[in-house]
């Protein structure tokens, strides 16, 4: 076997000088990645995943992807192997969108068409500037985990009384004991520079200035027991949470605090979302589902169509409250998610997420890819 490096046969070199040039070489290697640029050689972790570029795909739209958005009139979805790729054509023609890291991504946000973020497994969250062509990470599990002690330490400092925190230096401990195996799942972004990313065990990050800085926002969460949190909307000046084992909390102060509201159910939430008349909607586990009226005061069960799970929900720009559910149905509200009924045609595949294309068809994205619902078949349920 011959080993070489610019030119040099190592099996003929001494044990000596072959230390002595690998020190060498140890050394220019460590002063050039000391003077690299801001992100670059500086997100080597020693995990393959975090390390690694995503996984090159002949056909980006075929693997399971997990959730869907808009940028101005792009689609962009994003999924397993760090899977993002974007349409410019309403669903029908996909690109691979360059990604540095290899894990499933399970949210995606954009506030304009350029501005957006993404984020997923090992705590990953990613940016990008250009509509999706390309992202940058910002932030991996193990930068979030000592972000999550930072803050704790903190607020002992501090007298913090919020509820999470008595508990909150021993819970940043067993994150880092953890390492960074904590998965986002929802984002909310409301301006180029600021955003919130939530996730598993009550974690949440924040940014002000675009994700050059990032900051544990947990502790703004009214949940002294760090439960799941899966997705977040926002409804006029209110932003709501859906949480696990039915738990909701909403914010009327910027995200300042999200105290807990009456508890809708006791089955875990995975979608939220306004209803376009002052309501909120809620759904989850094995169909269950829940309207509030009054900000999360008092709720009442809704029968949406399914004992399947429930996993997303969004009001489309028409005013029509649409929900998918894991076994492939979709269903639609034109009373403001008070009865649904069942959308004709659905896509043949568990379906994870959804968004409405400029063309007013319904991009669905899960276990089978992408599927296009014609914007026809909105008038045509049952």
């Amino acid at each position: 076997m011959e080993l070489g490096c610019r030119g040099f046969d190592f099996l003929k070199i001494a044990k000596g000088s072959l230390a002595l040039v690998l020190k060498i070489f140890l050394r220019v290697l460590f002063s050039l990645l000391l003077a690299a640029p801001p992100g670059i050689g500086l997100a080597a972790t020693g995990i393959r995943n975090l390390d690694s570029p995503a996984i090159k795909l002949k056909a980006p739209d075929k693997i399971v992807l997990i959730a869907i958005t808009r940028a101005g009139n792009r689609l962009v979805a994003v999924g397993e192997h760090g899977g993002i790729a974007y349409s410019d054509d309403n669903g029908i023609g996909w690109t691979q969108a360059a990604v540095p890291v290899d894990v499933t991504l399970t949210s995606v946000a954009f506030v304009d068409a350029q501005h957006g973020w993404a984020a997923g497994h090992y705590g990953v969250i990613l940016h990008t500037n250009d509509g999706g062509l390309t992202w940058q990470e910002q932030l991996n599990g193990l930068q979030a985990n000592q972000l999550t002690m930072d803050a704790a330490q903190q607020a002992v400092k501090d007298g913090d009384q919020s509820l999470g925190a008595p508990l909150a230096v021993r819970r940043a401990q067993f994150f880092l004991e953890g390492g960074p195996d904590k998965p986002f799942f929802s984002i909310l972004a409301t301006s180029p520079q600021d955003a919130m990313v939530f996730g598993a065990y009550r974690m949440v990050m924040r940014t002000q200035d675009g994700g050059k800085t990032w900051q544990d926002w947990s502790l703004h969460i009214g949940d002294r027991l760090s439960h799941n949190l899966y997705d977040v909307a926002t409804d006029g000046n209110s932003i709501f949470i859906a949480a696990e084992t039915g738990l909701t909390f909403v914010s009327t102060d910027g995200g300042q605090s999200f105290p807990e509201t009456t508890q809708p159910t006791d089955a875990s939430l995975f979608a939220v979302s306004p209803t376009g008349d002052g309501g909120i909607f809620v759904c989850g586990v094995a169909g269950r589902a829940a309207l509030s009226e009054d900000g999360g005061q008092s709720w009442t069960s809704v029968f949406v169509g399914s004992s399947s799970n429930l996993t997303s929900a969004h009001l489309l720009p028409s005013g029509i409250l649409v929900v998918a559910a894991e076994s492939g149905r979709i269903f639609v509200s034109r009373d403001h998610g008070r009865s649904f009924t069942v959308l004709s045609d659905v896509p043949p595949m568990s379906v994870y997420d959804f968004t409405q294309a400029q063309d007013d068809d319904l991009v669905a994205v899960g276990s089978g890819g992408v599927f296009v619902v014609p914007s026809k078949n909105l008038n045509k349920s049952n």
